[in-house]
């Protein structure tokens, strides 16, 4: 989803990446200096640029973020120093947070010498732990004490089970509701609300008539403390802020920044999906584990929801103020439940807790091995994530007492204020009851908001290519008799059975316990047709108790749903679907007509390849997107052509915005290809404003469109273009050369192999000026990890010389890998005995992360340890020593003292430092001076030297070449070995990680990208030069998606 920007060759990477998410390197990361620690940030910068602190392991969904305007954004992070200094190379001002004057971190460790009046840990004397044995003891007749597990340091996890006759019933027996609190360390505000809820349902029973019927009908369970040893770790000075449980990562035998595994990644359902939603990097706040479920507090969690089997789960968090629920592994995925969530948890201006923002999970952000997701799909558990009020918006709250905004450490740290806590607790009470009412019939819930669950929610749509048109509900599955009717032109009405959809490839087979998706057909419907649908169903005795109290209702009363009414477009019936999505009503560009310029082309093209069209021209359909259902289900592949749409803007919309209507085209796709649909996807500009790192900004509740990049409007994002479409980075204008656009060509024994093709002149429309180079996903997450993201490039760039990823001379290369804290040396001995003067010559191509990971060429004579670095001298390395120096990347790579002063001149203890960093800007010739080891043996090694955390691309060498007195010795382009050239260890002191080895091809760039599904172009196809060559890449297409 997001992305780190890396430039590439002369191109601009627009959605580029952070490396830290290639498989990890051999060994655990070495562990951060002790002096590196957690540190609080106040962050500034482009809102654009948020996804690239994602792809550091910064969790930015549970951190306090505000809008300034102008598409700039606020955040607080909780990062090292290291972190920090990344942070700013990716266009954010960073600033150690103060406190009175002294650093955030200070301010704490000071609050914890003066100690806490409210808050306790769970170990100590009294803690948490002590709490929740005495409670139990103190309430045997509706208490149970019960251990689910132990931690990493052996710690008991406790939770208490309060119900009539605790202690006697079987666990699970009755409908049961699951509070949890401090999965993450530091988030204290969740375990006072666990506890006071608990000791709430205490003490109000006997004397509360709805706490007294809830305790004695149904089972809760108060976990108030999910990660004891990470809890216990906060209340230790200078780890406050803690956020992952223990594990000790490197083995180190100490907890530093660099250890623990987040819990609420950790689990089995979507485990390690992507490396967004979870990172495979230690020392990412995010870290998933070594495996899925690999964690003792993770075993205990499921074991519980295994053997109780909960109703609903609410897993507090904090800071952010949110109220979640649903899918999370994948932004936007509405699911047939959410109909229970959002009558209970409300919407934006109505919240079930006040003050939080309810909403689906990955409305912005993903998650996967997470928590609610792993409960939801493996036990039927509905699960709710508060995220609960932040430091800043609590201390502001009470106008004239003892705290304000400018004194909370972080947004995590919330006041040890009685008062304050107490008045959280208080504003969640409604929803937490509420909870536990609707155990017993979860899909008639009680709603804190006035919210009843509608049985039936029909999708409607008002256009249909078919004249058999599949049509959906989403349905209560208690309902019985449930039908579909409709009636064609006023006419009699048809009652049709509906059967259960359960689901597509991907999406669409979970979180449906209570409700589910049904659909049936409606049938001999005429071109020109007015038909109108609805659904009825009965429904069994009602045992609905929602927000007006219990109220009844008899046996087998029906229920309909709104009606809706399609009409069935004229042309109809074709194998394949031109969806002209061209954007010529828009204003990005303006385009002077009203249906769309290519359509015709694309028609033309289809016709000569042997296949029948329609067009939807999305323009003429009122700039609405077309239904998955409606209109796309009906063909076999379609084409989605956006002409020379730039960004799908409305008019009056300003620069930095997009219309809806850009998100709704992708996310009706992505139904279409999730129920095995097939798809090119073309266009000099399609994605365009996807890949561009959240720059643009929609409303997902348009009309009106989004006028402000800024809150509510929601970014454009690439993980459709990324996870769909097979393209992981998209680069603007990576094959737009002088003269404009390069060709295209087929790579050989690829689906397109013999094809080839200029762009423009011919009979072409002549309208190509932008292109995108991709890089398959699958160049990134490997198939053999990352099989449902198994993409190709087998269409190039028919571009002068090598691509920057491509062997320059023959068919392979030396590929240095990717991995942090590396230093890896492809080495050899250069004999210069009796010579005068020598070289060592090579071509190169290189992404690295600018100015903290490097290449250098270091040498020395054999025998000794007077190491230098040679310059090139063409020019290709300075001396600049970058960011890493200053950060002390000595303590992870001591060889860096031979050639860096301790004040990070270019000098060391035995040599100078030549290097070079960032891209290459493709391939290099680079020319090494061996003439003042003249009569000596020298070794030199092409090294590429990494730091803590984020890559590039690499280091990619051919064709290389030594020359003594003016002759050259060796020669070698790796065709069949190393030709010499040996991969020695890692320097003392540096960690053994993959090293150099030879490749044919390292990553896949092309001027396409290809799935099982899809062929995406970073062309428009209309582009091609002539007819015969735009209907012969048709075929190709069609053929690749359809035999």
């Amino acid at each position: 989803m997001k992305s780190l920007t890396i430039p590439l060759g002369a191109l601009v990477l627009v959605a580029g990446l952070s490396l830290s998410t290639l498989p990890a390197a051999s060994q655990p990361a070495a562990a951060p200096r002790q002096n590196d620690t957690l540190e609080v940030y106040v962050v500034e910068g482009p809102t654009a640029n948020l996804g690239q602190l994602g792809e550091l392991g910064i969790d930015t969904q549970h951190v306090t973020q505000e809008s300034t305007g102008a598409g700039k954004i606020r955040l607080e992070l909780i990062v090292t120093g290291r972190q920090a200094a990344k942070v700013r190379d990716a266009g954010f001002q960073a600033k150690v947070k103060q406190v009175d004057g002294k650093k955030a971190s200070q301010a704490a460790r000071a609050q914890q010498r003066a100690g806490y009046s409210v808050y306790r840990s769970w170990s100590e004397d009294g803690g948490i732990a002590d709490e929740l044995r005495a409670t139990a003891a103190a309430n045997p007749r509706i208490a149970k004490l019960v251990r689910i597990g132990r931690t990493v340091q052996g710690k008991e996890i406790l939770a208490l089970k309060v119900t009539k006759n605790a202690r006697n019933m079987r666990d699970g027996s009755r409908k049961a509701v699951l509070y949890g609190g401090a999965q993450h360390a530091r988030e204290w505000i969740t375990p006072e609300m666990v506890r006071r809820l608990m000791h709430h349902f205490l003490d109000g029973y006997g004397t509360d008539p709805q706490i007294t019927r809830l305790v004695n009908t149904t089972e809760l369970w108060f976990l108030p403390v999910s990660n004891p040893d990470g809890y216990d770790l906060t209340f230790t000075e200078g780890n406050r802020l803690w956020r992952k449980n223990v594990r000790d990562n490197n083995g180190d035998g100490a907890i530093t920044p660099g250890d623990g595994v987040d819990p609420n990644r950790n689990f089995k359902t979507k485990w390690g999906w992507d490396n967004e939603g979870s990172s495979p990097d230690p020392t990412s706040e995010t870290y998933r584990g070594p495996s899925a479920g690999s964690e003792p507090e993770t075993k205990a969690l499921d074991s519980l929801f295994k053997k109780v089997g909960f109703e609903f789960y609410i897993n507090y968090h904090s800071a952010a103020e949110l109220l979640l629920y649903g899918i999370g592994w994948q932004v936007s995925t509405p699911s047939p439940d959410d109909v229970i969530n959002v009558a209970m948890a409300g919407d934006d201006a109505e919240p079930a807790v006040p003050g939080y923002d309810p909403d689906i999970s990955a409305e912005l952000y993903t998650t996967n091995g997470d928590t609610d997701t792993h409960a939801t799909v493996k036990y039927g558990t509905l699960g709710f994530t508060p995220e609960m009020t932040t430091c800043e918006t609590v201390s502001d709250a009470v106008p004239g007492d003892e705290w304000v905004s400018e004194d909370c450490v972080s947004g995590f740290n919330f006041p040890d204020d009685e008062e304050l806590i107490q008045a959280e607790f208080e504003k969640n009470i409604p929803f937490a009851l509420a909870t536990a009412a609707s155990a017993q019939d979860p899909d008639d819930p009680v709603s804190v908001v006035g919210r009843d669950t509608p049985a039936l929610v029909a999708d409607p749509f008002s256009v249909s290519h078919g004249r058999t048109q599949p049509v959906a509900v989403t349905a209560k599955r208690a309902l019985k008799d449930l039908r579909l009717r409709y009636r064609i032109n006023r006419g009699r009405t048809q009652s049709v059975k509906v059967r259960e959809w359960r689901g597509g490839e991907r999406y669409g087979d979970t979180h449906d316990d209570y409700y589910a998706e049904f659909r049936g057909k409606v049938e001999r419907a005429r071109p020109g047709d007015s038909v109108e649908v609805w659904f009825t169903g009965t429904e069994p005795r009602s045992r609905h108790h929602g927000s007006r109290g219990r109220h009844g209702g008899r046996k087998g009363t029906s229920v309909s749903s709104t009606p809706f009414t399609y009409r069935v477009a004229n042309d109809i019936g074709g194998d394949v679907l031109i969806l002209a999505a061209e954007d010529v009503t828009g204003i990005s560009p303006v385009q002077g007509v009203a249906s769309a310029k290519y359509a015709d082309d694309y028609a033309a093209a289809l016709t000569a390849a042997g296949y029948s069209s329609d067009v939807y021209d999305v323009d003429v359909n009122g700039r609405v997107a077309p239904h998955h259902l409606g209109v796309l289900s009906h063909y076999d592949a379609i084409v989605w052509e956006s002409g020379d749409d730039i960004i799908t803007r409305a008019v009056g919309q300003p620069g930095g915005t997009a219309a809806k209507l850009a998100n709704d085209l992708e996310l009706t796709v992505r139904d279409y290809l999730n129920e095995g649909g097939k798809a090119l996807v073309t266009g000099q500009y399609n994605q365009y404003g996807q890949a561009t790192a959240a720059s643009y900004f929609f409303s997902p509740t348009a009309p009106p469109e989004c006028t402000v990049r800024a809150e509510p409007c929601l970014t454009l994002e690439n993980d459709f273009q990324q996870y769909w479409l097979g393209a992981y980075n998209y680069v603007s204008d990576g094959a737009t050369g002088e003269d404009g656009p390069y060709g295209v060509r087929g790579e050989d024994g690829g689906p397109f192999a013999g094809f080839a093709s200029a762009l423009n002149g011919g009979d072409s429309p002549d309208n190509q000026e932008h292109t995108a180079s991709l890089l398959s996903t699958s160049s990134f997450l490997p198939p053999d990890e990352f099989p449902q993201f198994r993409s190709s490039a087998p269409l190039k760039w028919d571009r002068p010389g090598a691509a920057p990823f491509d062997p320059v001379d023959g068919d392979w290369y030396a590929f240095s890998q990717v991995a942090d804290q590396g230093w890896k040396r492809l080495a050899r001995t250069v004999d210069l005995t009796g010579a005068t003067s020598g070289a060592l010559q090579f071509q190169v191509s290189y992404d690295t992360e600018t100015d903290w990971d490097f290449l250098v060429v270091e040498a020395r004579e054999v025998g000794t340890e007077n190491w230098t670095t040679l310059p090139e001298t063409n020019g290709h390395t300075t001396q600049s020593t970058g960011a890493s120096c200053p950060e002390g990347w000595v303590d992870i790579h001591p060889q860096v003292a031979h050639y860096q002063g301790a004040d990070c001149s270019p000098a060391g203890s035995t040599g100078e430092w030549n290097a070079a960093t960032g891209s290459s800007n493709g391939w290099q010739d680079w020319n090494l001076d061996l003439t003042p080891f003249a009569g000596k043996q020298v070794e030199v090694s092409i090294s590429y030297i990494s730091d803590w955390v984020t890559q590039g691309l690499g280091v990619f060498v051919d064709d290389a070449h030594v020359i003594v007195d003016g002759a050259e010795t060796t020669a070698t382009s790796f065709e069949t070995d190393l030709g010499g050239w040996t991969t020695p260890p890692a320097p003392e002191g540096s960690r053994e990680t993959n090293t150099w080895e030879r490749s044919q091809r390292a990553f896949e760039e092309g001027s396409a990208t290809l799935t099982k599904d899809t062929v995406f172009t970073g062309f428009g196809a209309e582009g091609l030069q002539t007819a015969a060559q735009r209907a012969e890449f048709v075929e190709r297409v069609m053929a690749h998606l359809l035999d």
